[in-house]
């Protein structure tokens, strides 16, 4: 068909599916446009192109529901909305009311008899897209965050704010309690991975971190490069490998396995990289200081007390100095190029859902770091002139034949601890019933090798794969079991670092023990800087550490080489500036000090004090 008759028989089928009523407006093409025909009503109706009205907007979205921590048992709770009472499992919901909800069994009733029940309000938080939860600070510790701040752990939350916007906050129980009787209780930060910010943020807390610079792969793949990688990769096989045949039974409170995997990581800190490349060779450090700390934000006064230990390190010695940083953000006061000897590694904190205790972390520091001979140092603790003696007497004492870690001597004897198990029995550091020396004493009588020693031990290679057993036993939570009259134990009763490394010297029956190189208080620096040399010392009085009958029946000698509790950075800023002083006019007496004299080495003091037992 074509002219007037095909367009007379397209007008007719147009009019026939209008008057029929099927559906939208057909469809025809003009060339190469296609068209719709609007029926003539609408033709007749339809507003210029200028007057069309545009479409109304959608409603916005409202913000989803949720239960927030509203108060705990006992008190009251203020909610608009529904109220849920009981715990994340077992509760009872009421509906909304005008006053406030007394949070107590006698009056809502008991869902869960025996357990800690809250009051949670059901309320409209407005959820933002494409942010990330990183983990701020563990329980105890500061979190200054430029976002949002949560308190709790697993699925139970409270959305919190610092008193002042460039405020630190205290993660604690303070807070609220959002998740009762839960140990793993932690801050998190909410963050941009877009903004600039966000590339401060330590790799080992975000959700997508770049390739590590220590790992189960990297340091299987060193194992065979040399003698201290082979022993990094002794150490580390138990957290990597579970299959490892040598290894007890895991018990109920074990790490899963790609968190034992995660324990063996450590990242670089962006900052420190020249540092890095100058310092280490073949990723190894011949020797160092090793320390580690959680989260101390810039300004406040665990990243100025850690400084000065990084100061003193700059001023009193030529090695470097190794920080595992288990943060979300390095503090500006440990500034890399400040400090050019400081390396800054980072390091995940341990899993929120089984506890261990934060000090553990100091056996992760020494396997991550990777030094072939170290002194560990805490972070409330700051070196003095002389210090770097104890690199070459570590690696004398320290050996193939010897490969343990060695402490120096504690100030106390062993029945004067609070662990040991008197009539009450023991005490753990937590202040719970301890079962340190439950495998080792009857009666009364013990039978360790070594009086007990502080927690600050040197190392070398050698010793890599005893951290690293240990530290496997406890976040596997095994036991040790029945031996030689000996009970079996439970490795997670061991409470804290110093008990495991004091544990695991008994067990491979291990017997050297430093002099008191860590002095007890910043504070005993004043003998040191005081004194005034008149010829020959004539020993008078005790010994500085007292003796025991067993293993030092003439006392401990004290060494002035580092200081311990310097927990006031400007006291401790003080001293190290007048011992740089005194240092420099050559006014120092030697370090060693024993019944009122000052003595220059070990071998000095022995020549006195033959019987001295202790290192030096």
């Amino acid at each position: 068909m074509h002219g007037a008759e095909g367009l007379a028989l397209l007008a007719l089928k147009i009019g026939l599916a209008l008057l029929l009523g099927e559906g939208s407006p057909p469809r025809t093409r003009l060339g190469d446009e296609e068209f719709a025909i609007a029926p003539r009503a609408a033709r007749a109706t339809a507003p210029a192109p200028d007057l069309v009205e545009p479409a109304p907007a959608p409603a916005p979205a409202l913000a989803p529901l949720t239960w927030q921590l509203c108060a705990e048992q006992f008190q009251s709770c203020e909610c608009a909305g529904r109220m849920r009472w009981g715990t994340p499992s077992k509760y009872q919901i009421f509906e909304p009311k005008n006053e406030p909800w007394p949070c107590d069994f006698n009056t809502l009733g008991d869902p869960a008899p025996g357990e800690n029940k809250v009051c949670e309000c059901e309320e409209a938080v407005e959820v933002p897209t494409g942010l990330e939860w990183v983990f701020c600070a563990s329980q105890f510790m500061l979190c200054d965050c430029p976002g949002r701040i949560r308190w709790g752990n697993a699925r139970r939350w409270k959305l919190v704010q610092p008193a002042s916007p460039n405020g630190s906050l205290s993660c604690s129980t303070q807070l609220g309690d959002p998740a009762p009787g839960d140990a793993g209780k932690h801050c998190e930060c909410e963050l941009d991975p877009t903004a600039p910010f966000y590339a401060s943020v330590s790799p080992a807390v975000r959700e997508n971190p770049r390739e590590p610079l220590v790992s189960c792969e990297i340091l299987a793949q060193a194992q065979d490069r040399s003698v201290w990688d082979q022993k990094q990769w002794q150490a580390v096989r138990g957290l990597c490998e579970a299959s490892d045949a040598d290894v007890h039974a895991a018990g109920p409170d074990s790490l899963g396995v790609e968190d034992l995997r995660r324990m063996a990581e450590a990242w670089l800190d962006e900052g420190c990289e020249q540092n890095y490349r100058r310092l280490y060779k073949d990723g190894w450090l011949e020797e160092a200081f090793v320390n580690f700390i959680g989260s101390s934000p810039s300004g406040t006064k665990w990243a100025r007390i850690n400084e000065q230990l990084i100061r003193s390190v700059h001023l009193f010695s030529t090695r470097p100095v190794v920080v595992v940083h288990f943060g979300m953000v390095r503090p500006a006061e440990w500034d890399p190029s400040k400090y050019p000897r400081l390396v800054v590694l980072h390091a995940a904190p341990f899993p929120t859902s089984v506890f261990r205790r934060f000090d553990l972390n100091k056996f992760r520091s020494l396997l991550v770091a990777r030094v072939k001979t170290g002194v560990q140092l805490d972070a409330d603790q700051f070196v003095a002139p002389g210090v770097d003696r104890l690199f070459a007497l570590a690696r004398q004492e320290g050996s193939e034949d010897y490969p343990l870690p060695i402490l120096p001597v504690h100030f106390l004897r062993n029945e004067e601890l609070p662990m040991f198990p008197g009539q009450n029995g023991g005490f753990t550091m937590s202040g719970g019933q301890s079962h340190v020396f439950d495998r080792y004493c009857k009666e009364g009588k013990c039978k360790v090798s070594t009086r007990w020693g502080h927690a600050h031990p040197t190392w070398t290679f050698w010793s890599l794969p005893f951290l690293g057993t240990w530290l496997r036993r406890h976040l596997r939570d095994e036991t040790l079991p029945e031996s030689q009259g000996k009970v079996a134990l439970r490795v997670t009763h061991i409470d804290v670092d110093e008990d495991l490394l004091n544990i695991g010297t008994w067990e491979e029956e291990g017997y050297k023990q430093w002099c008191k190189y860590d002095v007890m208080d910043p504070s005993d620096f004043e003998r040191l800087l005081s004194n005034r040399p008149k010829g020959h010392c004539k020993p008078k009085g005790p010994p500085p550490i007292v003796e025991d009958p067993v293993f030092h029946p003439e006392g401990a000698a004290v060494v002035f080489l580092t200081a311990h509790h310097a927990v006031e950075p400007e006291v401790s800023s003080k001293l190290i500036d007048q011992l740089a002083s005194k240092a420099k006019a050559k006014e120092l007496p030697g370090p060693v000090y024993f019944k009122g004299c000052f003595y220059q080495d070990g071998e000095e003091l022995r020549r006195e004090h033959p019987k001295v037992k202790c290192l030096i």
